[in-house]
């Protein structure tokens, strides 16, 4: 008895049968033939086989990475036109800059821990106002043209704008900080740029990988392509290690080298309103453009003396309330050229909400329609939005903030530019986070009142809420601690007009005069 036959209890089979593979497609008169359990499984995923749906199957099954060889300088060359013209792509990103990053930018808050595990103050308070140094204008940026807050605008609109961008680490820099970071665009990362590495390495989009996908380094063009003296005696490249290059983008697949535009999805119904809107607009000056024509009437006779009759030539001007007599041998025709309906406004109305999905943003907001919006549909609308930008903070943070800030205490450490603290306690300084910024609600005094309430029944953790705020608590209690020693004799006055409410602390008190004796 052969091991088939132990294991399977059967004859061994002699030759290998291939599967029947039955057409899908099958006329009706066939489909009788099948099971219902066979027809219903054939039926699966119709939109997988309509032609409608699917006219050019070029480009289906694509890697992530030759999909955006492809495509993605088309996308980075339209979405740059587009936020120059478009005026909704241009508020896109906008709101980009102004829901991630804000006019303040975001705010370190160290937590650095002593022996005994509390917060370590002080160290907190040195390392915070180090950092708040470095990040003025002339030192965080290596041009020393922007401070923090502005390059971390600019950052975040060009990555939305361009789907990534180059932040080069420049250790050294002529700072007391000894660090700065250079902004470089997308461009100079050439994306035609593929080659086989001798040590097993690859390059793809310019990007050098290992066998795991890791980014090993990046191979930038010495000049940007786009430039005047862009040479024509071929392209030279430059190879920087990659712990000295950020390549900002979300990974939208597993194994992306490159980002896309954020506007992508967005883009073609951009401009489908243009073209609908330059339409409306020229239909609308023909519409306006009715005119008095002559025309030869048969009927009649040619004047004798008319050289227009001959040339064919008759001008009049017309003017409002002025009556013309029709010359001899002419009849007079009114045009009649219709104006455009009032499909225009429902038409873009639509559009936009497709293209404000495309961009996950909120359509009211992006297209300034507040019309027939109550207060309840704006308040949820709100919420969803901000809950998205809130998560476009948290990769921002991730990507970008913490390889900076990271970058720069170990200089300043190295370079003692930091009040207290030591090379040796990069370890202990290394606890921190970011807080981006957080927005007013639609109805303020609801939300306060809500969270009053939640603090009598114990069900929310006051130092979450203000944190959710944007409020740095130590930063709230310095500044009420500064505010009532300030005001000293007038908190009975602060009391009385409400600033401030149920505190226990008194007055100072004066010294009587026998004590002055």
């Amino acid at each position: 008895m052969s091991i088939w036959q132990k294991i399977f209890g059967s004859n061994e089979p002699t030759e290998r049968v291939d599967p029947e593979i039955r057409n899908i497609d099958l006329p009706e008169h066939e489909e009788r033939k099948l099971s219902p359990q066979q027809i219903a499984a054939q039926k699966r995923y119709a939109a997988s086989k309509s032609d409608r749906l699917f006219k050019s199957p070029i480009g289906f099954g694509l890697s992530v990475d030759e999909t955006l060889r492809r495509d993605v300088e088309r996308l980075r060359a339209a979405s740059r036109s587009a936020g120059e013209d478009v005026g909704y792509i241009k508020k896109y990103f906008g709101m980009v800059q102004t829901h991630i990053v804000g006019d303040k930018g975001f705010r370190l808050q160290s937590q650095i821990r002593d022996s005994k595990g509390d917060l370590d103050k002080d160290a907190n308070k040195a390392v915070e106002v180090a950092f708040k140094e470095f990040c003025r204008k002339g030192f965080c940026e290596i041009s020393g043209r922007m401070n923090m807050i502005e390059a971390d605008q600019l950052i975040a609109k060009t990555v939305s704008q361009d789907g990534d961008m180059i932040i080069r680490h420049i250790d050294n820099a002529p700072n007391k900080f000894g660090y700065a970071f250079q902004l470089i665009e997308a461009d100079l990362l050439d994306i035609s740029l593929y080659k086989d590495l001798s040590n097993g390495n690859k390059i793809k989009m310019g990007v050098e990988q290992d066998g795991f996908g890791r980014h090993i380094a990046y191979h930038l063009l010495t000049s940007h392509p786009g430039e005047y003296t862009w040479s024509a005696g071929g392209r030279r490249y430059i190879r920087i290690p990659a712990d000295e290059i950020i390549l900002p983008f979300p990974m939208w697949r597993p194994g992306q080298t490159r980002g896309v535009p954020w506007a992508h999805a967005a883009l073609l119904d951009m401009h489908d309103i243009r073209g609908f809107r330059e339409a409306t607009l020229v239909s609308a000056r023909v519409g306006a453009s009715n005119m008095l024509i002559y025309e030869r009437d048969p009927d009649q006779p040619p004047p004798e003396d008319d050289e227009n009759w001959d040339n064919g030539e008759f001008i009049q001007e017309l003017e409002p309330g002025k009556s013309n007599v029709v010359p001899d041998g002419f009849k007079a025709r009114e045009s009649r050229f219709n104006m455009p309906d009032d499909s225009t406004g429902d038409f873009q109305k639509a559009i936009l909400r497709g293209a404000a999905s495309g961009v996950d943003a909120n359509y009211n907001v992006l297209a300034n329609d507040f019309e027939g919006v109550s207060w309840s549909t704006l308040r949820q609308a709100v919420i969803e939005d901000r809950e998205h930008w809130k998560r476009m903070q948290g990769w921002y943070i991730s990507q970008i903030k913490n390889v900076i800030y990271e970058r720069w205490l170990r200089n300043a450490l190295l370079r003692n530019q930091i009040k207290g603290l030591q090379a040796f306690d990069l370890e202990r300084a290394n606890n921190y986070n970011f807080a981006g910024r957080r927005w007013q609600w639609v109805d303020p005094l609801k939300d306060e009142q809500a969270i009053t309430e939640s603090y009598k029944n114990f069900t929310v953790n006051p130092m979450e809420v203000l944190q959710d705020k944007g409020v740095d608590p130590q930063e709230l209690a310095e500044g009420w601690n500064n505010f009532l020693e300030l005001m000293g004799d007038n908190i009975q006055l602060a009391q009385s007009i409400g600033l401030v409410k149920g505190t226990t602390l008194k007055p100072a008190e004066t010294p009587s005069k026998e004590a002055e004796e």
